[in-house]
């Protein structure tokens, strides 16, 4: 399996920790994530990419896999094959 780089501003991701983002543009990536994931333009390799090099945004890519899972009532996540989530369904007094 061949991992593809995810760009911002013509640049790759840099790591969650120890980048360069502002706070406006750490909004930005994960909004163009978000975009980008719901209309298709983000690869599976990409995604293998972002959190199997713990590029800033893996966390945005784990959630909306968990939010899939949750929706296919899947077992595991097809990526890491691993059986947590870190989605958990809101409760009475959840915001």
């Amino acid at each position: 399996m061949s991992e593809e780089e995810y760009y911002y501003n013509n640049e790759p991701l840099q790591k969650s920790y120890n980048n360069t983002y502002t706070p406006p543009e750490k909004l930005e990536i994960v909004y163009q994530l978000m975009r980008d994931y719901e209309s298709g333009m983000v690869s599976d390799a990409q995604v293998r990419w972002i959190v199997n090099n713990a590029k800033f945004g893996s966390f945005t890519i784990m959630k909306i896999i968990d939010k899939l899972l949750f929706e296919k009532k899947l077992k595991y996540n097809p990526i890491t094959l691993d059986k947590r989530t870190f989605y958990k369904p809101k409760r009475p007094f959840d915001l």
